[in-house]
């Protein structure tokens, strides 16, 4: 059975940098989330009975043990409890999102008004691609946040899985 773990040189590294929730409900970083839900996937024939976290033995501190797998655990039960619905965008995020599609229509009205008045002129046909790929552009965000909340919904089961698994910190 492949081993289960995830080695880090600071407690920091597991978690969200902006995140001002105390230790043990503050989330873990996407980055962190992302390798165990695709560690957990990978090993999808043997299911390994924990998650290790290896931090250096200087970073042994009294009860930091509990806290990390305390926070550990509440990042995946808050993870599987949004992803049992899609769930994409937040208000201040749906209003970029708005924001974002509305220049997206402007840049492709633009492009199409600059193709009708140019009549195949290659400088202005540049032009009218560049509008559109602006456009494409303001949306980048937006659809990455589409994708995400889809792979997260359907990865619900796996997460709900990691939110039952033994966590063990050791300091090595």
């Amino acid at each position: 059975m492949e081993p289960f773990a995830i080695r880090v040189t600071s407690p920091e590294e597991l978690f969200d940098d902006y995140s001002a929730a105390p230790l043990e409900e503050r989330p873990l970083s996407d980055e962190v989330r992302s390798r165990i839900l695709s560690a957990w996937i990978d090993t999808r024939n043997e299911r390994p009975s924990h998650l290790t976290v290896e931090l250096p033995a200087d970073q042994h501190r009294d009860d930091l043990a509990s806290k990390i797998e305390e926070a550990i655990r509440y990042d995946f039960e808050e993870t599987t409890r949004a992803a049992r619905r899609l769930h994409v965008f937040t208000r201040s995020q749906r209003k970029e999102a708005f924001v974002a599609f509305m220049f997206l229509v402007a840049c492709v009205l633009g492009a199409t008004l600059v193709d009708d008045l140019t009549k195949n002129d290659a400088f202005f046909t540049s032009l009218s691609q560049g509008l559109v790929v602006l456009g494409w552009v303001a949306m980048w965000q937006p659809a990455q946040q589409v994708f995400a909340a889809i792979s997260r919904r359907l990865s619900y089961k796996r997460y709900r899985e990691l939110s039952e698994v033994p966590i063990e910190v050791s300091f090595v």
